[in-house]
């Protein structure tokens, strides 16, 4: 909904995650709870939409709607801290790699009823 888009604008729009000030875990999506030590509204917010990261693992999908097949997801370490799965972009299926590098970008997830979706997805790093 778009108030619930609104709600959560940074982590939508910005990429924008949270890290715990006590231990330094950095949490994506954002928490309010501390996974390492259980700290509750002790956090600091953690942009990381020009943050780097490395793909740990990943999956192709040839079975599932995409309007440019196939889907490719991977979980992604970002450089400093936190994981997070997300999808690929741009990427050739054959090339992708656990250790490659991505980089985040905004891009239009789907669209409803003439109203378009966008999140985060991650490209290769190229060059």
């Amino acid at each position: 909904s778009a108030s619930a888009s609104l709600r959560r604008s940074d982590w939508k729009h910005g990429f924008v995650g949270s890290k715990d000030a006590t231990t330094g875990t950095t949490h994506l999506p954002p928490s309010r709870v501390g996974i390492g030590g259980g700290a509750v509204d002790d956090m600091e917010p953690a942009p990381m939409a020009d943050t780097e990261g490395t793909i740990v693992t990943f999956t192709v999908d040839r079975l599932a709607y995409s309007p440019s097949p196939p889907i490719v997801f991977a979980v992604v370490d970002f450089d400093g801290g936190g994981r997070m799965p997300i999808e690929l972009t741009d990427v050739d299926p054959a090339e992708v790699a656990v250790g490659g590098r991505v980089a985040m970008t905004f891009r239009r997830l789907h669209s409803a009823d003439g109203i378009h979706n966008y999140f985060w997805k991650a490209r290769p790093v190229r060059g």
